[in-house]
């Protein structure tokens, strides 16, 4: 059991050291819990979980002096009233092992060690999580916890952590099912509940499978601070909607990237619905020293996290949509099944060296010029995107490379069905390689038979709904389109009779629209959502 496994890996330890003291320190270090261990999914997690991380907006960059920080204003600002509890320092916080294989934090940036700001965090009633990855090294080149998951279990049991992030970099044949469940085992057999936060990138569909070792699974690549990442994220997370809920775990869209520079404010405001009516944890990743008036009331808005939080648990998904008649400046190029449609249709240019879509002529181009490594690739109005030369491509090896960065369209995770911008000068592989049909005119991946590069055509005004307790409805009429427009929810989609009056209320707003019978009908603003809540009339 437990206690065996820990008096087993004392022992070892007690070869390896050099001295009473290293061993005292390092035996303290795998204290266990003796008595029964905890099931697979350890009783936690019972609705998606809030709280704040320090990647978005710190990176590599975070100190214990800035987490401390962070913590006094998650309770100041009313975060923790809100709901947001776990505070959870991302890559880089480790730095080598001991002689024993115990982890040690980077004293330059955490000189008073994890145990004592965990400790600190406690202090102010919030909870801990802490990063690693199931690989060799983390994401950014730290010891990362591969043939180590017992004795990092138990290290971070012995520091008080209540959640662990556990990425997917730098891994080795094992499948992440494998290594994952590893790590989960480790977990259980502290003795101690750790929430379990599953993290690899939804490339080998971990919704089939993570419900029984974790409490969530990301099911998308890394979200960043814009539109087109943020609506690509949220149609990634949607395809996996029954296989979450209470009692089997969450969805993870990503990190919540609402109040970074990028996204307009209906937009982040939008954002934010999104992920709470997908049942998406809702993790903030924004700078709390320098957040807004309106950040913090999108952020704080009771009625919404309460559609989050709702005790049914089931995530609300896409129920209906149709087409604004107005075209977006920008559309996302990812993969799908190939149909030869127009939408995944190419025509090569000789002339400017670009690549058009049959679908409405427009050029494929890249969305941000200020990076050269996973940005995503779109389509756009051929010419509009000179500042950075980026509709010019190049076609050798069966790779389309960017004249201006020199990176590759690649199959994201090499499964897809996701593209973005990766370097390939030097590495030439099957995601980043595509061939093209002259007759069919698609350019189809060599990584994954059958899929074919296409614009995204979007039915831009949508309705996304989910059951709550009472029998109530949440509902967020969604517009993608590039100006405001009216949606209309008609009964019907949400599998009710027409004839029914239902009380509509504004989530955001916490305000009562009134009473409605078949539909109601919203103005919602560009690149916006109205939340509401449908409750059957007396």
């Amino acid at each position: 059991g437990t206690h065996g496994s820990c008096l087993h890996l004392c022992k070892m330890m007690m070869m390896t050291m050099v001295s009473p003291s290293s061993l005292f320190l390092s035996c303290l270090v795998v204290v266990c819990l003796v008595g029964s261990t905890i099931s697979a999914h350890n009783g936690l997690g019972l609705t998606p979980h809030m709280g704040w991380n320090t990647w978005n907006i710190y990176g590599c960059g975070a100190t214990e002096d800035l987490v401390k920080e962070a913590a006094r204003l998650v309770v100041s600002r009313g975060l923790k009233q809100a709901g947001y509890t776990y505070l959870t320092i991302d890559d880089c916080w480790q730095i080598s092992r001991n002689a024993a294989g115990v982890i040690q934090a980077d004293n330059k940036t955490y000189p008073s060690g994890i145990k004592s700001l965990v400790d600190y965090v406690h202090s102010l009633g919030l909870k801990f999580g802490l990063y690693s990855s199931a690989g060799y090294k983390t994401c950014q080149g730290r010891p990362g916890s591969l043939g180590y998951e017992k004795i990092d279990a138990m290290t971070y049991a012995s520091w008080g952590v209540d959640m662990l992030r556990y990425d997917n970099c730098y891994a080795d044949n094992e499948t992440p099912q494998e290594r994952y469940k590893t790590m989960g085992d480790a977990l259980n057999a502290t003795g101690r509940p750790i929430y379990y936060q599953m993290c690899d990138w939804g490339v080998a569909y971990p919704a089939l499978w993570a419900p029984e070792m974790g409490n969530s699974w990301r099911t998308t690549v890394d979200i960043t601070a814009n539109w087109l990442s943020m609506t690509q994220n949220l149609d990634l997370n949607n395809e996996w909607a029954k296989y979450a809920g209470r009692g089997k775990g969450w969805n993870d869209a990503d990190n919540l990237e609402v109040g970074n520079p990028g996204l307009s404010f209906d937009e982040s405001k939008a954002h934010f619905a999104m992920w709470a009516i997908m049942k998406s944890p809702l993790m903030l990743g924004l700078d709390l020293t320098n957040m807004t008036s309106q950040v913090l009331e999108i952020i704080t808005a009771k009625e919404v996290i309460a559609v989050n939080q709702d005790p049914l648990g089931v995530q609300g998904r896409r129920i209906a949509s149709y087409p604004s008649g107005k075209q977006e400046p920008l559309s996302l190029v990812w993969t799908n099944n190939c149909t030869a449609h127009p939408n995944q249709q190419w025509m090569f240019n000789t002339t400017d060296k670009s690549v058009r879509s049959l679908l409405d002529g427009r050029c494929l181009d890249i969305y941000d010029c200020t990076t050269e490594w996973l940005t995503l690739a779109n389509t756009a109005a051929c010419g509009s995107n000179k500042k950075c030369g980026a509709q010019s491509w190049g076609w050798s090896n069966r790779t389309l490379t960017s004249a201006w960065s020199q990176g590759c369209v690649t199959l994201n995770s090499a499964q897809g069905p996701s593209v973005e911008m990766e370097g390939c000068t030097n590495d030439i592989t099957p995601s980043r390689q595509w061939f093209y049909d002259e007759s069919s005119k698609t350019l189809s991946s060599m990584a994954v038979p059958g899929m074919c590069l296409e614009v995204r055509e979007n039915s831009d005004y949508e309705v996304w709904s989910g059951p709550l307790i009472n029998n109530s409805y949440a509902v967020a009429l969604f517009n993608r389109s590039p100006a405001i427009g009216d949606i209309t929810l008609f009964w019907e989609v949400l599998g009710v009779s027409p004839s029914l009056s239902y009380n509509v209320r504004d989530l955001f707003a916490s305000k009562d629209l009134g009473s409605f019978r078949g539909s109601f009908t919203a103005s919602v603003p560009s690149h916006g959502a109205v939340m509401l809540k449908l409750t059957q009339a007396s």
